[in-house]
């Protein structure tokens, strides 16, 4: 076969092919392409130059091994267009000559029917709706869950007009007709209470030219329902005293919000991009708080700023996987919460001292006579108040070198078991100081109740009332003085009386 010939016959080839095929030389130049390889790869030039360059190695060394080949050799390549759309194909290449090869392409099917199941199961699960039509408006594609939002089943509007459907003069005819004129359009509409994201983008056929019009929408309610409550929430944090705060791990600041941002000069910005230290303080404590929240704790620290005290509480923050990513942390103003507490403490200090003084009123240490002390016991005798009566009438025995001490449990409400081993503490209390007690007013209920608690009070003397016992201690009292006197003068006497003997 002569030269004209051979360029005929592969002229006629590839103008008859319907295939995308070329024929490519020695140096992998596209000589001649057919009319479908130059809408699919592109016109004559270097084919490498249109390969994903992570897929050139591998295709270049197919070629070579399809030039010392006897048949055919097989090679998997994305294309890339000039749009920088990449699309995986699948070419076939065998030997014209000693140099030149040709090479036929067409798009890897395995490949685009793996990534059509993924796409196809992906949408079955999601609230939207693909529809498509071709330029005369009807329509040739209607599917997607999203469609029971308006009353129609998959399919059941395919072949109808959408003129018929929307109506002359309608919004998404107006988009379609732009759509058809190379334009891709977002949108936002609201239909029936449900909010659509709308993708418009002209379909285009073998030849590159606009045929129709394909569109993909998407129900948003979730995630308008989703950011209306992420609003509120900003919304109530900034109305409180506090400062939600988010940094990495680096202690830089991600996310800075409250009402209470104003305080620690951190309205600047909201405080993003902040170290840490700078805006929660430099005390070792907020940094060691930090360290821990970093290393899986949750800390707590305190400290004044500007005259105010903050308590910070740190968190860790983990991803999905449960790493720990970066420190959450709720800053308060506590400056009124401590002033009240401290308010409170007096209060209470106030109210303690009261309670003792009113204690010590309703148990005085009366000095009636000399060497006899009288304690009215009034109300309930509880441990503290047994505790301070004990304390009170020790001191007082020791100060003034008292020989008796009168217990009047006239106005005592009831005794039991608690009450009586006071009583049993204080009287012998009295006699380890040679104090002699004397308990008086015992009515006869609490009679009963020491005497059915098994109390013994045999070594205490017990008078019916507190005249009684003012007699019996100025009895005892001048009795002692009787005998101290009687003992002085027999130890005088003593002496004569055996010389007079």
């Amino acid at each position: 076969m002569d030269n004209r010939l051979a360029s005929l016959s592969s002229t006629t080839l590839l103008n008859g092919t319907p295939t995308p095929m070329a024929l490519l030389s020695g140096t992998g130049e596209v000589i001649a392409c057919s009319p479908a390889w130059e809408q699919r790869v592109g016109p004559p030039g270097l084919l490498l130059e249109r390969v994903h360059e992570g897929d050139r190695g591998e295709l270049s060394a197919r070629m070579a091994a399809a030039r010392a080949a006897a048949g055919s050799t097989s090679a998997t390549a994305r294309l890339v267009d000039a749009r920088g759309k990449v699309t995986p194909m699948h070419w076939t290449l065998w030997r014209a000559d000693d140099t030149a090869l040709w090479a036929a392409v067409k798009p890897d099917r395995e490949v685009w029917e793996t990534q059509a199941r993924i796409l196809v199961d992906v949408f079955q699960t999601m609230d939207a709706v693909i529809w498509a039509s071709d330029k005369a408006g009807i329509l040739q594609v209607s599917d997607g869950n999203g469609l029971a939002h308006f009353g129609i089943k998959p399919g059941q509007i395919v072949g109808m007009s959408m003129r018929d459907l929307y109506g002359e003069g309608s919004q998404v005819l107006e988009l379609c007709r732009r759509v058809l004129a190379g334009e891709t359009i977002r949108t936002d509409t609201v239909a029936d209470g449900v909010h659509w994201i709308v993708h418009y983008a002209p379909h285009r056929g073998d030849d590159g030219e606009v045929d129709g019009v394909q569109t993909f929408g998407i129900n948003l309610a979730d995630h308008v329902t989703l950011a209306a409550q992420a609003e509120l929430l900003r919304t109530c944090i900034d109305s409180m005293p506090i400062i939600i705060w988010a940094f990495d791990k680096d202690g830089i600041c991600m996310v800075a919000q409250g009402g209470a941002l104003a305080q620690v000069d951190a309205v600047e910005r909201n405080g993003v991009g902040k170290h840490m230290v700078e805006l929660c303080g430099s005390s070792p404590d907020v940094r060691e708080a930090f360290q821990r929240a970093l290393s899986g704790e949750i800390a707590h620290t305190e400290q004044v700023r500007q005259d105010r005290i903050w308590r910070t509480r740190f968190v860790p923050q983990k991803d999905v996987l449960g790493e720990i990513i970066g420190v959450g942390a709720i800053s308060e103003d506590v400056t009124q919460q401590r002033r009240v507490e401290q308010q409170l403490r007096e209060q209470l200090r106030l109210t303690q001292q009261q309670q003792e003084s009113i204690a010590r009123l309703s148990s005085p240490i009366i000095e009636v006579w000399q060497d006899v002390l009288i304690v009215p016991l009034i109300g309930v005798v509880d441990a503290d108040r047994a505790a301070m009566v004990m304390e009170s009438l020790l001191a007082a025995v020791v100060e003034r070198q008292a020989a008796f001490a009168v217990l009047d449990l006239t106005g005592l409400d009831a005794v039991d078991t608690t009450t009586a081993q006071h009583l049993i503490k204080i009287t012998n209390g009295l006699t380890l100081l040679g104090c002699r007690a004397v308990v008086t007013g015992i009515r006869p209920p609490v009679a009963q109740t020491m005497v059915g608690l098994g109390f013994d009070l045999s070594q205490v003397c017990t008078l019916r009332s507190l005249k009684e016992a003012l007699r019996w201690c100025m009895s005892e009292a001048r009795r002692g003085s009787s005998e101290a006197r009687f003992g002085s003068g027999a130890a005088r006497l003593g002496p004569g009386a055996a010389r007079r003997g």
